[in-house]
């Protein structure tokens, strides 16, 4: 099924059709708030507080929009882009059938209702563990707007070490790697949101090592008993909406830091 025209995703952009509109607006907001707090400030005591402010601000919204651990791009898109050889060439998701599986308790879902999720290698090409991962719930609505946005909540098994929960678009909404170790069977569990949001299924990208992943590693679907929505695995590129809401949340807050860096080194 093809993508809408690039005029509608943009009209999305316009009526606040994504969540991360509500990131940009609020880092905004804060922003402008800041900047009229420290045009009021005259000591340089209070000026350099301001300046601690804008830090910590940046710190809780790029955790905030992008995740720990995860480049904010590949939130939407889940490409671990940074993936390169020794000689700087860029890696691209294996080709050949996936040794890692998802497997999830139920096939449904209700409001608030818990999921347990079972990630494993199979064996195959030789491959019992893995190192690194990036794994989400989506949609199964292709024409949705926000397809490529996350949904619900995850939570680990007590005593994890090499797994974390991160928070792309909200709190504890994606699942990560700490550390590129080796990473056997695993298993955690999802929070549905308190609203129905139709079908879903469980997307991942699953890195053997940093030249060797597999993209679009994906769960049974997990269905709403309420909704008549035929579901279907949406693998495509990000919307235009989707991948401009990040990149304005990125940009905003490297300005940010230029603004911060300056004022700092008026004094």
């Amino acid at each position: 099924m093809q993508h809408k025209k690039s005029s509608d995703s943009l009209d999305l952009v316009r009526i606040f059709g994504d969540a991360h509109e509500l990131v940009v607006l609020l880092e905004t907001a804060v922003a402008g708030l800041l900047q009229q707090i420290y045009n009021l400030m005259e000591t340089r005591k209070l000026r350099r507080m301001t300046v601690i402010l804008f830090i910590i601000f940046l710190l809780v919204t790029s955790v905030s929009s992008h995740g720990l651990y995860v480049p904010g791009q590949a939130c939407v898109d889940m490409n671990p882009a940074g993936h390169l050889d020794s000689e700087g060439n860029k890696a691209y998701s294996q080709t050949i059938s996936s040794p890692y599986k998802i497997s999830i308790n139920s096939t449904t879902y209700t409001a608030n209702s818990v999921i347990e999720v079972f990630v494993y290698a199979n064996g195959d090409h030789g491959y019992d563990f893995y190192e690194g991962m990036i794994l989400q719930v989506r949609r199964a609505n292709c024409d949705h707007k926000n397809k490529d946005v996350s949904v619900g909540t995850f939570k680990l098994g007590a005593g994890e070490e090499l797994l974390t929960t991160m928070s792309c678009t909200n709190l504890d909404d994606t699942v990560g790697h700490m550390a590129h170790a080796h990473i056997y069977n695993r298993t955690f569990y999802w929070k549905a949101p308190p609203v129905s949001e139709g079908p879903l299924f469980i997307r991942a990208t699953i890195a053997r090592r940093q030249m060797t992943f597999w993209m679009n590693v994906v769960s049974e679907f997990i269905m709403d008993p309420g909704s008549s929505i035929t579901p279907e695995t949406c693998t495509q590129p990000p919307t235009i909406c989707s991948a401009a809401i990040h990149k304005m949340s990125t940009l905003l807050v490297l300005a940010m830091t230029v603004f911060i860096f300056i004022v700092y080194h008026s004094y």
